[in-house]
């Protein structure tokens, strides 16, 4: 009982680096088009970019989860919803 928890917790805390690094990669994508931005067009590319490093690092984790022996909670069902293979 105490292993699967704590393998649960691993895949939650790993979702942290892993958001870090699509984070400062997707803000740095978009640091140059927001020097010639309006006010209202620089919080739409952080908003952006901010939406976007969120929903690839949990694609991610996703996609590694669903070919893995160990699920985060409520994953399992998002795998078979989204066509991807569980073993």
């Amino acid at each position: 009982m105490t292993g699967h928890i704590v393998g649960e917790w691993a895949w939650a805390l790993a979702f942290f680096p892993l958001w870090l690094v699509t984070a400062v990669t997707l803000f740095g994508l978009v640091a140059i088009p927001k020097r010639t931005a309006s006010v209202r067009g620089r919080k739409y590319l952080d908003a952006a970019a901010l939406f976007l490093s969120m929903g690839t690092s949990a694609g991610a984790l996703m996609w590694l989860d669903c070919s893995a022996y160990i699920h985060l909670p409520l994953t399992e069902s998002a795998c078979q919803a989204s066509n991807f293979t569980i073993y």
